[in-house]
């Protein structure tokens, strides 16, 4: 039977993607969230998800890119700007050789904390903003040590490294785009062997899929995927819905979109026919 993991990402980043992602499990096919901890909407939108959805998966969106960091600005000084801010994802860019290991994991284990202290538990897998937790050798780093200390939680499989050379680079280009073609080469080398040398290694149960994610989704586009769901391994379908009336949110139109087919009456009866097990990354965690 194969197995579906769809996860909204985001959750805390407005009031219009928390009631969004609450809906898209409610009246969707949505099983999983993972929670921006460190923004002023995650600890209100938590109260309102473990209350209404309390079957949903959640799980932590470590953010590294966007607000004010959960350790303080002086401990992880490297990360944020002059007035205690996270670098933007432009900038981010800009200064990615410049940030310290050390300071990775100090806010990557606060974010997981405050996560704990907002729950009761610990996240039921970890993801990451722009998947950028992924993305930079410390970072990942840091990530996988976490993952393990706290239960060997489920990390999103951002790039499958076993794939040639040319695929991988080809993901890299668009998850990094406008830098230098060699220095992407350099990153995935160190991201294999980060990944190959993890000892233990880092538990990545799930296929990503991303086709899902973008302007101008539509039902055909979401029926095709899960048609096309693989029965070898369970499959994580990232999507980023929320309801339109947000004026936070640069694409509004697009996420409203994305939770109207998440929601559409024919996305839970091709569920039903092609027998897909809907399922969340703690459902993996129990058996791995």
């Amino acid at each position: 039977m194969p197995q579906l993991i769809v996860n909204a990402d985001d959750f805390g980043f407005s009031p219009a993607t928390n009631v969004g992602i609450i809906e898209a499990h409610q009246k969707g096919i949505v099983t999983s969230t993972t929670v921006m901890i460190n923004l002023d909407y995650a600890a209100e939108g938590l109260e309102q998800l473990l209350e209404q959805a309390p079957t949903i998966g959640i799980g932590l969106h470590i953010n590294l890119s966007q607000g004010k960091p959960i350790a303080l600005p002086s401990q992880v000084s490297s990360l944020v700007d002059d007035d205690g801010y996270f670098y933007d994802i432009e900038k981010w860019l800009a200064h990615v050789m410049s940030f310290g290991a050390e300071d990775f994991y100090t806010e990557i284990e606060a974010q997981i904390n405050r996560f704990v202290s907002l729950t009761g538990r610990v996240p039921t897998h970890l993801d990451s903003h722009y998947h950028l937790a992924f993305l930079h050798p410390f970072a990942l780093e840091a990530t996988i040590k976490l993952a393990h200390q706290f239960g060997n939680l489920p990390l999103r499989q951002v790039m499958d490294v076993s794939q040639d050379d040319a695929s991988l680079l080809h993901q890299a280009s668009q998850l990094l785009p406008n830098m230098d073609q060699d220095w992407l080469k350099g990153l995935i080398d160190m991201l294999k062997t980060i990944l190959s040398e993890a000892d233990p290694p880092p538990y990545m149960p799930a296929r990503l899929e991303t086709g899902f994610s973008g302007k101008n989704i539509t039902l055909g586009d979401l029926l095709t995927l899960l048609v096309l769901v693989d029965e070898e391994r369970p499959t994580e379908l990232m999507c980023h819905p929320a309801q339109f009336n947000d004026p936070l949110n640069s694409a509004p139109a697009a996420r409203a979109q994305e939770l109207a087919v998440l929601t559409h009456p024919t996305t839970r009866e091709v569920i039903e026919r092609y027998n897909i097990q809907l399922i969340h990354f703690g459902d993996l965690k129990a058996k791995g």
